[in-house]
């Protein structure tokens, strides 16, 4: 299966814009390919185009089977049909026969878990319940090519894990999933391959890992000096520096001793303020916070500026790229009056703990937990 653009040779304009232009890659039988990128990107777009919802000016997609698409909440359905008349409805335009329906009919009612709503017309559906539901037909009916957008992202937690297993499944049985995502842990997780998209074009397709990467890097490039944020009435700024010094950090060393400073600055008086320091994955999930509170800081009021310490001894986080943000609270707010999720990004790497001959890598997962190993012989 594989996309392909080809350029006309007409001299593009300041007022034309291409979509999609020069786009050729193939996706093996049996592999999940995840497609990435920026808003805008034409990652939709692209999906569009191999389940013909778009004709391309130039060139051809070549999709061979059967395909089940999920690409928009609600895309397919009849409103006035109730969730029943809609899987029949969705099997027949996807080319099984009534019997066929009938056959997966419970396991398709048991996975989307939607309860006795089934027999009300779709169009009360909530978008999550038209997201279960869409997903159980896709999958359920045994297309040769899944092609799944970011609507799974409508679903609750538990349903997005029975999805992403169910398209695991699908690729074992050896079928074909196109998954489109802003989620990298989940492309991550799910995907053999990538395809990266950057304005309309191919900007790199293979391993998903080293393709999520390059996205990565590009999306949240290392900042190797501490940004500023906030207002001139209000602002906070991050910077790491080894543990003890002034010297700023371009990276950290896994395991070593490191003084996060958050430096606060005030025109008026700010009183009972409470800090926090979010460290983030790669990805975007929260790994870990420092808390002033937490750690016998009390409440402090400021006026001018003032620099809170937050002292990591043996730095646990392993190698990779990390990004931190801050946050000040008012005692007894729940929403801050200063906050930036990324506000500085570094880049941990590999070193050894207690004098041992072998590294931890990032293979070994995102943190290390404190701890100590030991050899016994038995009989």
């Amino acid at each position: 299966m594989f996309g392909r653009g080809s350029d006309t040779g007409a001299q593009i304009s300041r007022d034309e814009f291409y979509a999609l232009r020069d786009i050729t890659f193939s996706v093996p039988a049996g592999k999940v390919c995840g497609i990435i990128g920026r808003n805008g990107s034409g990652k939709t777009t692209l999906l569009k185009v191999l389940t013909s919802i778009t004709e391309p000016e130039a060139g051809e997609a070549i999709l061979k089977g059967r395909i089940g698409s999920l690409l928009e909440v609600g895309a397919g359905f009849h409103p006035e049909l109730n969730g029943i008349e809609n899987i029949y409805l969705n099997g027949t335009i996807l080319g099984m026969s009534k019997a066929e329906i009938t056959s997966k009919l419970d396991q398709i009612i048991e996975f989307a878990d939607i309860g006795a709503v089934l027999e009300t017309p779709v169009k009360r559906y909530s978008s999550g319940m038209y997201v279960r539901l869409a997903f159980a037909i896709a999958a359920h009916l045994e297309p040769d090519i899944l092609i799944v957008d970011e609507v799974l992202a409508v679903g609750d937690a538990e349903f997005q894990r029975k999805s992403l297993a169910k398209m695991k499944d699908a690729a074992g049985e050896g079928r074909t999933v196109l998954f489109v995502s802003h989620n990298m842990a989940m492309v991550r997780q799910l995907c053999d391959m990538a395809v990266y998209l950057e304005s309309g074009t191919l900007k790199e397709v293979g391993d998903a890992s080293s393709v999520i990467d390059s996205y990565l890097a590009v999306a949240a490039p290392r900042q190797t000096t501490r940004a500023r944020v906030g207002t001139e009435d209000l602002w906070g700024e991050l910077r790491i520096v080894a543990a003890g010094s002034e010297a700023v950090c371009d990276y950290v060393k896994f395991g070593g001793d490191y003084d996060f400073v958050l430096r606060l600055g005030a025109k008026q008086p700010f009183r009972r303020g409470v800090a926090r320091v979010h460290i983030f994955e790669q990805e975007g999930g929260l790994i870990s916070a420092f808390e002033s509170l937490a750690e016998g800081v009390d409440q402090f009021d400021f006026s001018q500026m003032i620099e809170v310490v937050f002292k990591v001894r043996s730095l646990g986080l392993l190698p990779g790229t990390y990004t931190a943000g801050l946050a000040l609270y008012a005692w007894g707010e729940e929403e801050p009056t200063l906050s930036a999720d990324s506000c500085l990004s570094f880049d941990v790497v590999a070193a050894t703990v207690n004098d041992a001959y072998w590294p931890y890598l990032r293979e070994h997962g995102i943190v290390r937990l404190s701890h100590s190993a030991e050899l016994r012989v038995l009989g």
